[in-house]
């Protein structure tokens, strides 16, 4: 089986059918089997009971009821007899076809046949007590009659019980053997099952793993410098996607820092343009870190949900080439980011993202907004104890638009924010440098748009950093690509 043409998720439904299938297997094979000690067993002890039940009833009442008739005490009519000779005969007839035994179907014939004897004798003695004179034949007939048979039928009955208790007691010592059987059959298939399992769970997570790692040391590669990576191994999976964006943005890359050196651009335009070089492989490692080690601990749902946000996350950032790209793209890009760090720092992250949809089209350079929310997550949100909120907002009217990048973090003290403010309007900052995202970001606005247009910072220490991106709302863009207010 090629599990590297499979995606995520069809590997995922492999391995819950791996192991779905041989449990329900296993559980409808003991269903089946109780079932068979079911019909084994209930119909003996069914005959049990009914045997019981007569036996318990049957003397007494005969025996009471044909004294008082003989010594004259009650009439025929007013007693049970009949009634009780018609029971008989059909629990008689019900033990019969019951048993499966032939010992036990002899005593049956042998009660059937003395019930007659007993009737006739019954019969006997209600002929005489319709005539006076009889009352010596009668007790006659009680004692050594009446009194015999149903002695006899009771017996049978006994021996009919003890018979079905020895076929029980069989019948109890054979389901003990296959119940037996049964759990060593289910104790091998469940063994079985672990075995498949664990080398599935195996053979899943290196499929998954795998690849992560791989990209992770092609990031590492090519953080270093190193852009000679080869083109990935065809696979069907969503890593696969995820390891063709990068090889594209890698092309991408290459292509344009050997633009930029047989073309000798100026150093400070090479320095804008290797922003997403310098600050992607970075973050691509720390997230597919994030993804393999969620991917071998088993969280498949986060591992498919944080995949396809860092996929969209690439997606949107590449843009196929272009420079500008809608607000709307520039939000699902960050949007993508902000879900992503969400899975890395759930404990004290929260954002809300409120852009109007009337300005979703308006075109602005990319990478304009996802620098600044990262300068608010890793030095506003986390310089401080406890949840941070990072709020993007966005306004605009006849001549301008402002995008707002507000967070609740550390904040900055009056010298501290004056002196990056300073910083970031000289632009003169190292990529390690505190507020390189922002110098980089506001220099940008400045050559596409003028110095009239570029980011307002404001702060307050202990309540957050404002960072407003100001825009014109018409540039000197195609027509197609302006919103008109």
């Amino acid at each position: 089986m090629n599990w590297t043409n499979m995606s995520l998720k069809t590997k995922l439904k492999l391995f819950m059918f791996s192991v779905l299938i041989p449990l329900v297997c296993l559980v409808l094979y003991m269903i089946v089997r109780f079932s068979t000690y079911t019909d084994r067993y209930v119909p003996i002890i069914n005959d049990i009971n009914i045997a019981n039940a007569f036996d318990m009833h049957f003397k007494q009442d005969v025996d009471y009821a044909m004294y008082r008739i003989a010594i004259g005490s009650e009439k025929f009519e007013n007693t049970q007899i009949e009634q009780i000779l018609k029971r008989s005969k059909v629990y008689f007839k019900q033990l019969e076809d019951g048993t499966n035994l032939e010992k036990s179907r002899k005593q049956v014939r042998m009660a059937q046949r003395n019930l007659e004897l007993l009737e006739k004798k019954i019969y006997q003695i209600k002929a005489n007590c319709e005539e006076s004179g009889h009352y010596d034949e009668n007790m006659f007939i009680l004692e050594n009659d009446i009194y015999v048979f149903t002695e006899l039928i009771t017996d049978e009955i006994e021996e009919y019980v003890y018979y079905e208790a020895l076929e029980l007691e069989k019948v109890k010592h054979a389901i003990e053997n296959d119940i037996n059987h049964m759990l060593q059959i289910i104790l091998l298939i469940f063994a079985c099952v672990l075995v498949v399992t664990w080398l599935l769970i195996i053979v899943i997570s290196d499929s998954i793993s795998k690849p992560l790692q791989h990209l992770c040391e092609l990031t590492k590669q090519v953080g270093e410098g190193d852009f000679s990576i080869k083109q990935p191994k065809s696979r069907g999976d969503e890593v696969m996607a995820l390891e063709q964006s990068f090889h594209t943005m890698v092309g991408k890359i290459e292509s344009l820092v050997e633009n930029v050196k047989q073309e000798q651009i100026n150093l400070r335009q090479m320095e804008l343009k290797l922003l997403q070089v310098q600050i992607n492989p970075h973050f691509l490692y720390n997230t597919l870190d994030a993804i393999s080690w969620m991917a071998e601990d088993g969280q498949t749902d986060q591992v498919v949900e944080m995949v396809s946000a860092l996929s969209e996350f690439f997606r949107t950032g590449l843009s196929k080439g272009r420079d500008y790209i809608t607000l709307k793209e520039e939000e699902s890009h960050i949007r993508s980011y902000l879900q992503i760090q969400k899975f890395r720092y759930a404990d004290i992250l929260e954002y809300e993202i409120d852009i109007p949809e009337a300005i979703g089209d308006f075109m602005l350079l990319k990478l304009t907004l996802q620098p600044l929310i990262e300068n608010a997550l890793y030095h506003g949100i986390k310089q401080k104890r406890g949840k941070g909120k990072i709020t993007v907002t966005a306004d605009y009217d006849v001549y301008s638009i402002f995008l707002k990048v507000k967070d609740n973090g550390i904040g900055m003290k009056e010298d501290e924010l004056q002196a990056l403010r300073e910083r970031v309007e000289r632009g003169n900052l190292a990529t390690s440098d505190k507020g390189f995202g922002l110098a980089n970001v506001h220099e940008r606005i400045r050559l596409n748009y003028g110095n009239d247009y570029g980011l307002v910072i404001d702060s307050t220490y202990g309540e957050g950093t404002c960072v407003t991106v100001c825009l014109p709302s018409r540039t000197s863009l195609p027509k197609e690509n302006l919103l008109f207010l």
